[in-house]
């Protein structure tokens, strides 16, 4: 019996204190027949299990008690000090075991690549998300790399920037919940985010989409000029465009055989738009569905790959004024 793994067809959005908000989430999508890339997530019980197998908690809660959030350079040298007790630690057998099974998965019929992402919740709280505050590891392969960046995964609840987030918003450190997911890689040609509402009005009668070439990371992080959509919802027509000159791109790291990179975009498709009006109403389309499940206006990335579209995360929009 499965007691820290579940896939995502196993799991549905009441399952945020167990899985985190992205696990959930992707679970509920899943579940209701979209298309998400399959994939399971590590439940958030394992790391205390580890932790707890190690007798790491008073290690941790003497590092937490002498942190002092005015002095950086100390906060990054404790803070680090806590991510290298949980990377470095044993994991559980039983827990390998689990994790090892499912991994396996994505070997069949032929190695798979996947990413690694981090779904967070707080304990007894409604918070499911800390934007921006966790690290995605994409296009990775085989059980000792997918084992070591889940690893990391767990270690990122404790990077500086997650801790003072915490200390800001007031959150116990021994509230934070991390799930780590491990899903199937596709392999876009576009990608981006999609907002069922307008983040920047507020307009609860307009979708907004976001795209750029290759991985949506390049969207996530702020890090590229992006191609900028706008549907009117009803009726569902496109009511503005516009194609910027697109410089970065983020894809697979082809001279390594694994891992992301940064790289210019070619000349041809600097100035090409990302997406056909089809896409661009299909995006919207399958984004009024996802706003209707979740019964609030969504956050949605998304990736085209080979014309297929996937769903890869849904959450709530935070910054709306009601």
């Amino acid at each position: 019996m499965k007691r820290f793994v579940r896939s995502f067809g196993e799991m549905t959005k009441k399952d945020i204190q167990e899985a985190g908000g992205k696990a959930a989430n992707l679970g509920e999508l899943t579940q209701n027949g979209f298309n998400v890339p399959p994939g399971f997530c590590i439940t958030s019980d394992a790391l205390f299990y580890l932790i707890d197998k190690n007798s790491l908690q008073p290690k941790i809660d003497s590092l937490v008690a002498a942190f002092d959030y005015e002095d950086f350079g100390g906060m990054d040298e404790k803070t680090a000090e806590i991510r290298n007790l949980i990377t470095n630690a044993d994991i559980p057998e039983d827990l390998y075991s689990e994790i090892k099974t499912l991994t396996e998965e994505f070997e069949k019929p032929e190695p798979s690549f996947v990413a690694v992402r981090s779904s967070v919740a707080v304990k007894d709280s409604p918070i499911s998300s800390f934007p921006g505050m966790m690290d995605t590891y994409h296009y990775l392969k085989g059980e000792e790399e997918i084992v070591a960046h889940i690893r990391r995964c767990w270690a990122s609840l404790w990077t500086t920037r997650a801790v003072v987030s915490r200390y800001h918003k007031k959150v116990d450190h021994s509230l934070g919940l991390i799930a780590p997911v491990v899903q199937k890689m596709v392999h876009p040609e576009v990608a981006g985010v999609l907002f069922t509402a307008n983040p920047i009005t507020s307009s609860r009668e307009e979708i907004v989409i976001e795209a750029n070439w290759g991985l949506g990371e390049s969207v996530v992080s702020g890090k590229s000029m992006n191609d900028f959509f706008v549907i009117q919802k009803s009726p569902l027509e496109v009511k503005e465009t516009r194609i910027s000159k697109k410089t970065i791109m983020i894809c697979f790291d082809e001279e390594k055989g694994s891992g992301r990179k940064e790289m210019a975009v070619g000349p041809e498709m600097m100035d090409a738009p990302t997406l056909s009006d089809d896409q661009i109403l299909g995006l919207g389309k399958v984004g009024l569905k996802i706003e209707e499940l979740f019964e609030y206006p969504q956050d949605i990335e998304w990736a085209y790959a080979k014309e297929e579209l996937f769903i890869l995360q849904s959450r709530a929009i935070k910054t709306l004024a009601e």
